[in-house]
């Protein structure tokens, strides 16, 4: 899919720092629109500048006519990004697309890009499949290649929180849905803010890394 789950929203949005950033696989071009409308969330009184980039041409030309993002170009991660241009690099459901060799050279680049901070969600769990259709036709580059595991990314340098509620490889958590549905439960969007704190417990890692220092 080019796009990402709406559990990620309230915890993505307060994340992200400035008022020039870039969304990398953009997809769909969700998190261009909601930061042209939710830029309060992180303390900003009017929109921020957001760039894009993605691999898919198909998804390039779409989210040029939402009139969201002031450039937009097509590339291939890992590519050359602009140096220290950016407070927030937004890499939303990307790199469980790219080959385990791709991993360290891809997050080196958007770190050298931020000036304040990048984002990185990925699955959870290992979730491997090939690529994918979507209204704008089928999408090799959709394909999950990868698994980028929490301690992965601690090791070089993020803070991990959780989105989502329910990681499906966890033995002990798939037990508690079984046993909650079972008593009728449908809706367990009430344990979502668990995850953010309880990270093991979430469909999503959200990792956060702050590079002003760097």
């Amino acid at each position: 899919m080019s796009s990402s789950p709406s559990f990620l929203d309230p915890v993505v949005l307060p994340l992200v720092r400035g008022s020039c950033i870039l969304d990398v696989a953009c997809g769909f071009g969700r998190w261009g629109c909601l930061f042209r409308t939710n830029f309060f969330e992180w303390g900003l009184s009017d929109p921020p500048v957001v760039d894009a980039v993605d691999a898919f041409a198909p998804n390039v030309e779409y989210v040029k006519r939402l009139n969201v993002y002031r450039n937009i170009w097509q590339a291939v991660l890992p590519c050359p990004l602009p140096r220290q241009t950016y407070s927030t690099i937004l890499a939303s459901e990307v790199l469980e697309h790219l080959p385990e060799s791709a991993l360290e050279e891809t997050l080196k680049e958007l770190e050298a890009a931020a000036m304040e901070r990048v984002i990185v969600t990925t699955p959870n769990w290992k979730y491997l499949r090939g690529g994918g259709e979507s209204f704008l036709g089928h999408n090799e580059f959709d394909h999950h290649l990868s698994f980028v595991s929490p301690a992965f990314l601690r090791r070089r340098g993020y803070q991990i929180f959780g989105a989502g509620f329910g990681n499906p490889r966890t033995f002990s958590l798939k037990c508690v849905v079984f046993g909650l549905r079972a008593l009728g439960v449908r809706d367990f969007s009430l344990f979502s803010s668990l995850t953010k704190r309880f990270a093991s417990l979430a469909h999503t890692t959200v990792a956060v890394k702050d590079c002003r220092n760097q």
